[in-house]
């Protein structure tokens, strides 16, 4: 029997959610039964489930529950190889993106486990006043001097793109076989995938 897919996500502004739900629909659309939820509400991950996580970089960083996330769950997801999504720059220049592909390199290195499957690193969106921060973060936002509320809002996230990720991901999940390196090549709008670098 074809296992649920869980789509896992940790979203400060909403952005990220967006993107999780969009890939629950294409997925379901081409077939596959998927399960999203924010990292915090997932309580326990079946053996052999496929698994998506979404995160976004925040000041270069994954935030603090993608940590958690994938630490509490280091045994499930180091026997699968899950797809990663990171949403990173908020402006369509190739310079950004390259920046945002080594941020998340050099965070995923952190965890050794986690022999993704495939990593995109994706056109995000900024809007501060959805910015949901933790403290003192919160507090410092609302200094007029920070530079980050000058950033103009923005949104650069390809939705036709992520569609399509998603579609080839299920299309992969009910075959049941085992990714192959470069398999998701097609899919890449920046070709920035971190496989084989």
């Amino acid at each position: 029997m074809q296992a649920e897919v869980l789509i896992a996500y940790v979203s400060r502004s909403g952005s990220t959610e967006d993107v999780a739900e969009a890939m629950g629909v294409a997925m379901e659309d081409a077939g596959v039964k998927v399960d999203v939820k924010p990292m915090a509400n997932v309580e326990s991950i079946a053996d052999e489930t496929p698994v998506v996580i979404g995160t976004a970089l925040y000041v270069g960083h994954f935030p603090e529950e993608f940590h958690r996330f994938v630490t509490r769950f280091k045994r499930e997801l180091g026997n699968v190889r899950p797809w990663i999504f990171v949403l990173g720059p908020t402006e369509n220049e190739p310079k950004h993106f390259a920046t945002a592909e080594e941020q998340a390199r050099k965070e995923l290195t952190k965890f050794p486990w986690l022999n993704a499957a495939d990593v995109r690193v994706m056109g995000g969106s900024f809007d501060p006043r959805h910015l949901k921060l933790p403290f003192p973060l919160n507090l410092a936002m609302k200094l007029p001097g920070n530079p980050m509320r000058k950033v103009p809002v923005s949104d650069i996230r390809d939705w036709d793109f992520i569609r399509k990720w998603a579609t080839g991901i299920a299309e992969h999940v009910k075959r049941g076989t085992p990714v192959q390196r470069g398999e998701f090549a097609e899919y890449s709008a920046y070709k920035n995938s971190l496989l084989g670098h």
